[in-house]
């Protein structure tokens, strides 16, 4: 028996761990988040302004894989490991990371041992997760400078896949608009001093209206500020240099998820936005807002300033 295996069956130890992990995470979100909190986090747009895995060092890439494994043990609070990265339901379990399916490298002290599978791809915000033993006949022969060794494509087929059924990661909204659009965004230039992070904030509410706008994505696009997230609100942010457009710039607080309501809006939590241009109404369609109606305005409509909406 290898150190750190226990002497339950193989089959019997991929049920308990699969069993453990969907008790901890019925739907996924949790696994998704941990992923999307990862990609994040490596990619340090608010310091760095960079929104694509493409643009990662190769060390920071590298990193990837140790960052998953450090973010799922912490979230799920697993016991750490003898061998392996950690200790589910009883068993040792390492966590593999890889950009591609069937990416994931085992070294020889792996050979045995269950393993978590993960995989993660922000272009079209897919992700997988599930459970394999890397036992000798499903792993290549051929062996990398480290000794390590990659899935056949029958190990491959023999993971255990959990969550399927997910809906995928939150998406990258920079990554996965419109080049045209993104373009726009992050050439946008002040057209006097230096506040370019806030004209590229503006240009990101003019560029996805109706859609809600994410803490990463705004604090991205903002990149060098102080505090984007503060640009995108009055006091001369975003809400009040927006307003002559006709744009409306709602967050989570005050009023806003009214209103949010009332246009049939998506509905900002904590740390997001919506943006949308508005016109005058009819009486009681759309959102009243200081005693007077508006409604989403079309692509026909003349632009009439937005209104104010109280705090």
């Amino acid at each position: 028996m290898l150190p750190g295996m226990s002497p339950r069956s193989g089959s019997s130890e991929n049920d308990a761990v699969a069993a453990e992990l969907l008790r901890l995470d019925p739907s996924g979100d949790q696994v998704a988040g941990v992923l999307r909190e990862t990609l994040d986090q490596l990619l340090d747009g608010r310091r760095r302004g960079r929104w694509s895995y493409s643009a990662l060092h190769k060390t920071e890439k590298t990193y990837m894989g140790t960052l998953v494994e450090i973010n799922l043990h912490r979230e799920f609070e697993f016991a750490d490991g003898d061998v392996t990265d950690y200790r589910i339901a009883g068993i040792e379990v390492d966590c593999k990371f890889s950009q591609s399916i069937g990416g994931w490298e085992f070294g020889p002290e792996m050979e045995g041992h269950l393993a978590l599978v993960v995989w993660a791809n922000d272009q079209n915000s897919a992700w997988r997760a599930g459970i394999v033993r890397a036992t000798a006949d499903v792993l290549r022969e051929s062996r990398n400078r480290d000794a390590k060794r990659r899935l056949t494509r029958d190990g491959v087929g023999r993971i255990r896949w959990l969550w399927a059924e997910h809906p995928g990661l939150e998406p990258n909204q920079l990554l996965q608009m419109p080049a045209a659009h993104r373009e726009r965004i992050f050439s946008a230039r002040a057209r006097s001093g230096n506040q370019h992070g806030q004209a590229r904030l503006l240009q990101l509410c003019r560029e996805l209206p109706g859609v809600i706008l994410r803490r990463t994505t705004v604090e991205t696009v903002g990149w060098g500020l102080d505090d984007p997230m503060k640009r995108m609100r009055s006091n001369g942010g975003a809400r009040d240099k927006l307003r002559p457009e006709g744009l409306l710039v709602l967050g989570h607080q005050d009023n806003d998820p009214a209103v949010a309501r009332a246009l049939s809006l998506p509905v900002p939590a904590k740390g997001q936005f919506v943006v949308c241009r508005v016109v005058p109404s009819k009486h009681s369609v759309g959102a009243e807002i200081e005693g007077s109606w508006w409604r989403q305005a079309t692509a026909d409509d003349p632009v009439v300033p937005a209104p104010v909406v109280p705090r």
